[in-house]
């Protein structure tokens, strides 16, 4: 599949408006759910693909804020947009992928098992991780996903059980990492 370096024409403070949340306000960023997202996860509850079941995944880009500190807000975000570019052409047509935060991306995908939804994020994190590597301006970043079973729609239960899995993961070192019960 051929990446498709899409480069919109937003700002940081107008990308945070269109997902919903302030750039300014780190802790409205995390209890917020912007509205594209839950419509992605409502759409997603009631579409069920034969054999598939439905996992949402919170992708976080660590290091970011070094990068904006160093290089400035505008090499920032088009390195944000280079990443979901890049996880955009590892995932199907048919998966959903959406800001939710200002480093922060929502996905919507259907496998039929936690192991094989697992590999794919893995690659997703693979051809992120190819794609950052050839940007000097990325360096000690790295990107981490949570991910969870769709059981509920309520959007904001399914962000924070993949954020908590996002922060479990980064605890112990691993790019992806499946909820939990206790998330």
């Amino acid at each position: 599949m051929t990446a498709r370096w899409n480069r919109p024409s937003t700002s940081g403070e107008d990308l945070a408006r269109i997902v919903g949340v302030s750039p300014s306000n780190p802790a409205e960023e995390a209890t917020s759910v912007p509205p594209r997202f839950a419509r992605h996860l409502e759409g997603a509850a009631h579409g069920r693909r034969g054999g598939e079941r439905p996992w949402v995944a919170v992708a976080r880009v660590d290091g970011i804020d070094d990068m904006r500190e160093q290089w400035g807000d505008p090499a920032a975000e088009e390195f944000l947009r280079s990443v979901a570019s890049a996880m955009r052409s590892t995932l199907r047509e048919s998966d959903k992928l959406s800001p939710v935060g200002r480093a922060e991306y929502g996905i919507i995908l259907d496998a039929p098992s936690g192991d094989d939804v697992v590999a794919g994020l893995e690659r997703l994190v693979r051809n992120v991780a190819d794609m950052a590597g050839r940007d000097h301006r990325w360096s000690g970043g790295s990107l981490r996903v949570g991910v969870t079973p769709l059981d509920s729609p309520d959007a904001a239960k399914m962000l924070a059980r993949a954020r908590a899995a996002v922060a479990r993961g980064e605890r112990g070192g691993r790019p992806v990492t499946m909820a939990g019960a206790a998330d």
